[in-house]
């Protein structure tokens, strides 16, 4: 029953990503850029998590950059496909060391890799299809991003980025699913 209607609200929300209006989508991207940046929790990270965005989702790629402008160590992650896990790697140009792998992913190319421990992470944005005001997420349904927050060290930050039909009351979820510390909603 929790599979079901997740993959129902996975298809409605997508939906919804999809069709978004570009101008209202890269209003809701700036008021977000500027909620996580103004987190004391960023401000005080030296190492920062993020997911490189793919069309459909809350766009990264410039806060990616600013983040590296900024002096932040930022660390993207790589999908592990036969493990079905992901491992971290610093980037220090977005533009130049990423390339497209499976699922459609940009990731660091292989010449690129610089591996970072998951230890090194202070603030880790993580990416969903929908959220909920507990803090769950609802993902691609790979599981990769619940596997990986198993192994976060307690003192690490998560937080989620999502427009404001992305947030749901309360998602589906199972009793191992693990909730991020904030979501961030434009």
């Amino acid at each position: 029953m929790v599979d079901l209607l997740k993959r129902k609200i996975r298809k409605e929300t997508l939906d919804r990503l999809y069709a978004i209006n570009k101008k209202d989508k890269e209003q809701k991207v700036n008021i977000l850029r500027r909620k996580l940046f103004s987190l004391t929790e960023f401000k005080e990270a030296k190492c920062v998590m993020f997911y490189v965005s793919k069309p459909y989702e809350v766009d990264t790629h410039e806060m990616i950059d600013e983040s590296i402008q900024m002096g932040k160590k930022v660390v993207v992650p790589i999908t592990v496909k036969e493990e079905k896990t992901l491992k971290l790697s610093e980037l220090k140009d977005r533009e130049k060391e990423l390339i497209r792998s499976h699922y459609g992913i940009h990731q660091p190319g292989e010449k690129h890799v610089k591996p970072v421990s998951l230890e090194e992470v202070d603030l880790m944005v993580v990416p969903g299809i929908a959220f909920d005001r507990h803090g769950h997420r609802l993902g691609h349904g790979g599981g990769y991003f619940d596997r990986f927050l198993h192994k976060a060290p307690p003192r690490l930050f998560t937080v989620g980025l999502a427009f404001d039909f992305q947030l749901v009351d309360e998602l589906p979820r199972y009793d191992t699913d693990i909730p991020l510390n904030k979501i961030l909603v434009s």
